[in-house]
């Protein structure tokens, strides 16, 4: 029992020794440590197609849907499939954002282009800043459960956006933020359960919620196998409407 005691005493010792972390001052220092959580910029800058597969479920829908979502540098494509076998595509080009549901097709004139374009960007991790007209860390705060830096800022289009990085893990908790159509309706979004597929930490679980209707979308696979560009080219129906 004395040995045992000793040892703790020991344990204890080295623990109080031990440098804590220090506390993040910076906004910048925040974005820095969540890309090296996440796997480092040479991981994050080295993904140059995505290829993700999942299911997604809504408030008000009884069955979950199957997605398959496809992504290069600016470039997007999200095929979900309802339990009835309807279809809801949706994409981006790089210059048009488009939908094609059982309505027929429709072109995106209410969301801002340059909010297209940063949800298009596979690279977003490594130049956040470059989308907002300032950024700045507010402090500490508790956001959904964890206890996590708090990032303010305004984007270049005028939106209010905040975001949360796990104190603990570095890890991005989520966003509060004003929707990019002209609503402007606040909505929350939650990144969970991270996992490595080979390349940088993926959140598997995507939570996103907007008044009294949510939606979460579940990955259970992400490749990085290159995609072509012709899988990317507008539909039919979507270049009808451009004529």
């Amino acid at each position: 029992m004395r040995l045992i005691r000793l040892l703790l005493l020991i344990l204890v010792s080295v623990a109080a020794a031990w440098p804590q972390a220090t506390e993040l001052k910076t906004a910048d220092a925040v974005l820095d440590r969540y890309k090296q959580v996440l796997g480092g910029v040479d991981a994050i800058a080295k993904v140059q197609s995505l290829t993700v597969r999942g299911e997604a479920d809504s408030t008000g829908t009884p069955a979950k849907a199957t997605l398959v979502y496809y992504a290069k540098p600016f470039k997007t494509l999200l095929k979900v499939t309802h339990a009835d076998g309807s279809e809801f595509t949706a994409g981006f080009d790089g210059k048009v954002s488009w939908t094609v549901n059982a309505k027929g097709a429709s072109i995106d004139t209410d969301t801002a282009p340059e909010a297209v374009r940063r949800d298009a960007d596979l690279q977003y991790a490594l130049h956040q800043p470059d989308y907002f007209k300032k950024l700045e860390l507010v402090g500490i705060t508790d956001f959904e459960g964890h206890h996590c830096y708090w990032l303010h800022g305004t984007t270049n289009w005028g939106k209010d956006n905040n975001q949360f990085y796990d104190v603990e893990t570095g890890l991005l908790a989520g966003y509060r933020f004003q929707s990019d159509d002209a609503s402007a309706a606040v909505s929350i979004a939650l990144f969970q359960d991270y996992k490595n597929f080979g390349g940088p930490l993926e959140a598997t679980k995507r939570i996103s919620r907007t008044g009294d209707h949510s939606q979460s979308f579940t990955f259970t696979s992400v490749s990085y196998e290159p995609l072509p560009d012709s899988l990317f080219e507008l539909p039919p129906a979507v270049k009808a409407l451009l004529k």
